[in-house]
């Protein structure tokens, strides 16, 4: 039977490693048996404190040490673990209205939260975990552009996807943070291996992120497409040596081919490996097919199909659902709606092209933001954009970009008259910029993917 992760297998993981490392930060190394000591810390603070299985804890979701300790201990007490950064402060009252969280974990110390009602809908969803004793986890989810929605999943059943066992220590960095799948995921897979974690800077510039993987000879790297544009047009390569770097799995939004070759002409020995998740189905078994994603089979209980051009999948590690009620894209039948839109290729793998809810309508036509922005950020004056809708009185919307100009030109009918001009070729007249603006930077989430919201002017 092969061994996969979960909050106990972890303590014996940190007993059979015990003085490997497994942390590294600016305060020094981190070891296995560390990890095993605080991790016991934070499940005897949850047990004196009083927390209940099933009982909702807010826990650090910044990359820290001490968050990756708060997380497996409030596990192992049986709790619904909910990692939630300090600049998510402004999500409280949602999380409040929905799931009434009972504890949150202050520094070092677990508080007790005013006392509050779950909405219906949450008590459902929380019913089974709390008479099996098993540990759940909350994620927040919103995509690009709408409010953040909470999601239950079955912790166990999510750990269970990651397999234990030995493989050679590289050092990962994890840039998104531990309350989003993508980060979590890493971290659980680097744990599950035995690999050695490297906190990522407090604050996520390029400069800043380039400098650790200097100081600490990181070997891989998980990024966004948009925060690699970054560092690029930074060109941190140049004033930093990056060349530990081995391997950058990148996801959660498309990868624009002229950036991935940019990428590999910088940095010619690093491999760039594409990944696929969602916040309600975890990650998923994904491997690389040219311009594809080959999705795994039923040998793992997971299956996917594409319905009317929208990708859908049905995985155990799939969550029970939203705490507000919503029926999102669940399924009765065990499948989930994920809300990208996708294409089967001949060879048999997927091509994610975009998220619906993303999608322009130019007078009935469709423009998916991804297909234009990857033509026009192959413009040598063009460092980064960022596409969206604008409402028309004509056509309902239009296509709208957000530029950061090289040049010096700063006359917005010129510039977009050169866009025109670079991308009239390629790209149909509905799909070319109706309105242009320029700006200093793109704006991105929290989580380093770029907005599709109309900014204000």
């Amino acid at each position: 039977m092969i061994e996969v992760l979960s909050p106990e297998t972890l303590l014996v993981l940190a007993e059979r490693r015990a003085v490997r490392d497994l942390w590294v930060d600016g305060g020094g190394v981190r070891t296995w048996m560390e990890l095993g000591r605080a991790v016991r810390a934070a499940q005897a603070a949850c047990q004196a404190a009083g927390v209940q299985p099933g009982e909702i804890v807010l826990t650090p979701g910044e990359a820290t040490f001490a968050a990756l300790a708060w997380f497996f201990g409030a596990a192992l007490a049986g709790a619904v673990v909910a990692p939630l950064r300090g600049e998510r402060e402004g999500e409280l009252e949602t999380w409040s209205r929905q799931a009434a969280p009972r504890w949150r974990v202050c520094g070092e110390q677990l508080a007790a939260l005013p006392g509050g009602a779950a909405s219906p809908a949450a008590e459902r969803l929380l019913a089974p975990l709390r008479a099996a004793g098993r540990p759940g986890l909350i994620l927040a989810t919103g995509g690009t552009t709408g409010v953040p929605k909470l999601v239950l999943h079955d912790l166990t059943a999510l750990l269970a996807t990651v397999p234990v066992k030995q493989s050679v220590g590289r050092r990962i960095m994890p840039l998104m943070r531990f309350d989003h799948i993508g980060g979590l995921d890493m971290v659980w897979r680097a744990l599950g291996s035995g690999h050695v974690l490297v906190a990522p800077p407090a604050e996520l510039a390029p400069e800043a992120v380039a400098a650790v993987i200097e100081r600490h000879q990181v070997e891989v790297m998980p990024a966004t497409p948009s925060f690699l544009n970054l560092m690029l047009a930074a060109e941190v390569h140049r004033s930093c040596s990056l060349s530990s770097l081995r391997v950058v799995p990148y996801g959660a939004e498309p990868m624009p081919v002229g950036l991935l070759a940019r990428l590999g002409s910088a940095l010619p020995k690093v491999e760039y490996v594409q990944r696929f998740g969602t916040s309600e189905t975890g990650a998923l078994p994904v491997s690389e097919s040219g311009a594809g994603l080959l999705l795994g089979d039923d040998s793992a209980g997971f299956q996917w199909k594409i319905v009317a051009g929208e990708l859908w999948v049905r995985s155990p590690a799939r969550a029970l659902g939203y705490l507000s009620g919503a029926p999102g894209g669940f399924d009765a039948d065990g499948w989930f709606r994920t809300g990208d839109l996708a294409e089967r290729l001949p060879d048999g793998a997927v091509r994610v092209l975009g998220r619906c809810e993303e999608l322009i309508n130019v007078g009935g036509e469709k423009v998916l933001p991804a297909e234009v922005e990857a033509v026009l950020q192959e413009h040598p004056q063009v460092v980064d954009c960022r596409v969206h809708a604008e409402r028309n009185a004509l056509l309902g919307q239009v296509v709208a970009v957000e530029l950061v100009w090289r040049g010096a030109e700063t006359d917005v009918v010129v510039v977009k008259r050169s866009l025109h001009e670079f991308a009239g070729a390629r790209l149909p007249r509905h799909k070319l910029p109706a309105s242009v603006r320029l700006v200093a930077a793109v704006e991105t989430t929290r989580n380093l993917k770029k907005t599709r919201s109309a900014s204000p002017a």
